[in-house]
């Protein structure tokens, strides 16, 4: 903005400083018709001009105004895009962020938080990302695709801001285990029954962090580790793992259900309700409320209200079960 401004101020100095040396008229009268001859205002000359003061007065009117034209068009400009404009980008957002409910929130948006954020751009789920780094917000600024708040996602009122008391997940990824205990205490103060999942890098903080009231905690540098072992020792283990993870290939995809009371599997077993014959889809797990998951589950176990079902099978047979069985 300021290089607009430089150079038609140095434009009315030349002409005023021109007309001074050439008329030896007083300064103010010389700016004044400098000023006037710029913006074409159609007032007459302070006095008569010399011949030389005409020839420098053409001069003036074919520089100044066209100065003049550039540097208001850019200064309308930069005003606009940064003001007028970036006013209604800020409401427009706000006002998605009002109507969010059932969203995820990610706190950071470093290496882990752009995986999370690229995943749920592919399942199409709402989420907003928060984040105080300027740089790291710019491509999602130029993208126009996320939602984002610039702040300190620790920050009770930053969290209200994303919609903590109406969102159904929070990933903590700061980039310290501090930071992320002190985030997770303060979600759940604000939204106690937000499922958490956060990361951390050391043994100890993975307990405290579970402690305060996080669902999961995620060690990054463990599961890695784990990965790793479990790919020398069973490649094909890990490729299958891979397939359900990476639904880009889409062949398996695995989904978790809660049970309703409305749903016609409850109370119920696996083999009444026939559930591979009908939809074509495998139940891989059950987990009940308060107990830990039963993988591949016996026929005869009974599903329940509240009970948590892992299936596998393609986006398909996903649907036709959870319609048919769920009532979706």
């Amino acid at each position: 903005m300021w290089k607009p401004l430089v150079l038609i101020l140095l434009v009315i100095l030349i002409g005023t400083i021109g007309f001074h040396v050439i008329e030896n008229w007083p300064f103010l009268d010389c700016l004044y018709m400098t000023i006037i001859t710029i913006f074409t205002v159609g007032f007459r000359e302070v006095k008569e001009l010399s011949p030389q003061g005409q020839v420098f007065t053409i001069f003036v009117i074919l520089g100044g105004v066209g100065t003049a034209i550039f540097a208001f068009t850019k200064i309308t400009e930069i005003v606009f895009e940064g003001g007028i404009n970036k006013f209604f980008r800020r409401k427009k957002m706000e006002k998605k962020l009002e109507n969010l409910k059932d969203h995820y929130i990610i706190c950071g948006l470093g290496r882990m938080g752009n995986v999370v954020k690229d995943r749920l751009e592919e399942e199409k789920l709402p989420f907003v990302i928060i984040d105080n780094n300027e740089e790291k917000l710019e491509e999602l600024k130029q993208s126009n695709r996320c939602l984002y708040i610039k702040g300190d996602a620790t920050q009770e009122e930053i969290l209200i801001k994303a919609g903590i008391k109406k969102a159904k997940g929070l990933a903590a990824l700061l980039p310290t285990d501090a930071n992320n205990l002190y985030l997770v205490l303060t979600a759940k103060l604000i939204n106690p029954s937000v499922f958490i999942l956060s990361k951390a890098l050391d043994e100890e903080a993975e307990k405290k962090i579970l402690q305060i009231g996080a669902n999961r905690v995620v060690s990054p540098f463990k599961l890695s580790g784990l990965k790793i072992a479990q790919a020398l020792i069973r490649p094909t283990v890990v490729d299958f793992i891979d397939l359900i993870i990476r639904r880009k290939e889409l062949l398996l995809y695995m989904e978790e259900f809660v049970v309703k009371k409305s749903s016609q599997i409850v109370n119920r077993n696996l083999r009444e309700c026939d559930i591979r014959k009908t939809a074509n889809v495998i139940v891989v797990a059950v987990k009940k409320p308060g107990e830990d998951i039963v993988f591949n589950p016996s026929p005869d176990i009974k599903i329940e209200k509240g009970d948590i079902l892992l299936v596998l099978g393609d986006k398909k047979t996903i649907n036709q079960f959870n319609n048919f069985y769920l009532g979706a």
